[in-house]
């Protein structure tokens, strides 16, 4: 099967350059559209009457540090001959981790998820991972890819 469009949800964090590449590869054997999708922390909502009014200057913040660390991620790619693959778009949201993804998986008619995964033992994986009520409504294939850290 080869997919059409494929979606890498990034952390932004010292892992994103390794799980980039390796999804750049995949979206190449494909010769598939490959979108990145990174998303913030939701301020207003998960530190609600504990910020008062400073939570959009906060989200300001954020925002600007994560447009910042995508430039630069999608930079890291494109210098990297190796690994080099045209980004279709890249997409940074704020708000719940499950909805933002399925929002975006419908969207941008994706056909192949891909999300870094840690090495920890399946149960604590299973019982404890964010992911996990995410990869139960999956309407798409989903592949994680094992982070060396």
């Amino acid at each position: 099967m080869n997919y059409k469009h494929i979606l890498l949800c990034v952390a932004l964090n010292k892992d994103s350059g390794e799980i980039l590449a390796k999804a750049a590869n995949i979206a190449r054997q494909n010769q598939a559209l490959l979108s990145l999708l990174h998303i913030d922390l939701d301020i207003p909502h998960s530190y609600e009457g504990m910020l008062g009014s400073d939570y959009k200057e906060q989200e300001s913040i954020v925002r600007e540090e994560s447009l910042t660390s995508m430039a630069k991620l999608i930079d890291s790619l494109n210098i990297d001959v190796r690994h080099h693959y045209p980004i279709h778009q890249h997409i940074i949201n704020s708000g719940d981790l499950d909805f933002e993804i399925l929002d975006n998986i419908d969207k941008h008619d994706i056909d192949l998820l891909i999300m870094g995964h840690h090495k920890v033992n399946f149960l604590t994986q299973f019982l404890l991972s964010p992911t996990e009520p995410l990869m139960r409504n999956m309407p798409c294939d989903l592949m994680f890819l094992k982070l060396d850290s």
